[in-house]
């Protein structure tokens, strides 16, 4: 690990001496003016930046602005928060939170109230470098706990990042009892298909020929977020619709636009389920005689089962499996015609901002939608 730790420098979140210099940037940025005025509607910008100004702690700003953030947009585009799980895992402890990934910023923003609420501290959280695009960002992602994840490079350097990513983590968790969210795959769900990539978990165990025995050390919960409609639907159906004809390109700041859009788009009711730690499967797992490729493979179908079997169905998602499957077999059961109608029209109303084959994007739509059922039933 020693020789990691200069290269830990650069990649890890903010310490409290850098705190308040950072706030300083965030504030003087222009940009900051808009977040505030959303986010502190009806209050004085001058008294809210005042309050900022003498922040010295990575735990005071999460208090003073993180914390308000999440719950006051909660309060402006969501119709609820509910959680599972949380209360039974043991506070004293640092867990890897392996999370299906829905939304770029508020996914992970969810999670730490909800931590708090449950006695535990925040997580750091994985930063992909991808979106490192200002200051401003990065000043606001490492003062909210946000570590570097690397992305792209040779294969020498997307080895070499790995073997960074996966001795951090480890050091973060064992050495510092501090527990980290990571998504379970590269990127957002696109198309509503939750599905942990085993890269990411022979990542977790590089430098350890055993991967039962590296990843026993993490402490890895599986974590469902669940919206009642996807913040950032209509870029995933442009994005999965335009890469049919060859490989999409974002637009500049379409990333930015993303988060933005995310975080101010509806949501509907959201849930968020904190599954079984998986010390013990993968204890059982190590006594058997299959190879570590099958190992990994079976660790991450065990996350997709729980989350599969965690997330929270509503009523979009099983009219859009019924349209999917021509078939009204949760029609006065799981909803009503009325709420076909309305998630007809809120389809078609999203349609109306995508260039194309309106048909062909409606079944993008209906699938994002429909594919949480698939799983849940798959896994039942």
């Amino acid at each position: 690990m020693d020789n990691f730790k200069d290269q830990f420098e650069v990649i890890r979140p903010y310490n409290d001496e850098e705190v308040n210099p950072a706030i300083q940037r965030v504030i003087a940025n222009p940009l900051f003016k808009g977040v505030v005025n959303y986010l502190y509607e009806g209050e004085n910008y001058e008294e809210v930046i005042e309050r900022f100004r003498h922040i010295n702690t990575v735990d005071g700003f999460q208090k003073a602005f993180s914390d308000h953030a999440v719950k006051r947009t909660l309060e402006k585009t969501a119709n609820g928060l509910t959680t599972t799980g949380a209360d039974k895992l043991d506070t004293s402890k640092g867990f890897l939170f392996v999370s299906n990934h829905r939304d770029i910023v508020l996914d992970s923003a969810i999670m730490q109230i909800l931590l708090l609420q449950n006695g535990h501290h925040t997580s750091q959280i994985t930063f992909g470098s991808n979106l490192m695009s200002s200051e401003f960002i990065i000043d606001l992602g490492k003062l909210n706990k946000m570590f570097t994840l690397y992305r792209g490079g040779s294969r020498i350097e997307q080895y070499q990042n790995a073997m960074l990513h996966s001795v951090y983590i480890k050091h973060t968790i064992k050495n510092k009892n501090e527990s980290i969210w990571i998504a379970q795959r590269d990127g957002r769900t696109k198309n509503g298909d939750d599905q942990t990539q085993t890269g990411l978990l022979k990542m977790f165990s590089l430098g350890n020929k055993d991967i039962c025995e590296a990843l026993a050390e993490l402490n890895i919960v599986p974590l469902t977020v669940s919206y009642e409609y996807e913040p950032c639907d209509v870029f995933k159906v442009k994005e999965a619709y335009f890469s049919e004809s060859g490989k999409y390109v974002k637009a500049p700041n379409e990333d930015f636009e993303s988060v933005m859009y995310g975080i101010t788009m509806f949501k509907g009711k959201i849930h968020m389920a904190f599954g079984t730690p998986l010390n013990e499967f993968i204890r059982n797992l190590s006594k058997t005689p299959v190879d570590q490729n099958e190992k990994a493979l079976l660790i991450a179908q065990e996350i997709d089962r729980q989350i599969h079997l965690n997330y929270k169905l509503n009523g979009v998602n099983y009219i859009a499996y019924d349209l999917l499957n021509a078939s009204n077999n949760y029609l006065n059961i799981q909803y009503s015609l009325d709420e076909i109608i309305q998630f007809e029209n809120y389809i078609a109303q999203k349609l109306l901002m995508i260039d194309g084959d309106k048909a062909k994007l409606r079944d993008y739509f209906i699938k994002m939608y429909a594919n949480p059922v698939t799983n849940y039933l798959s896994k039942k």
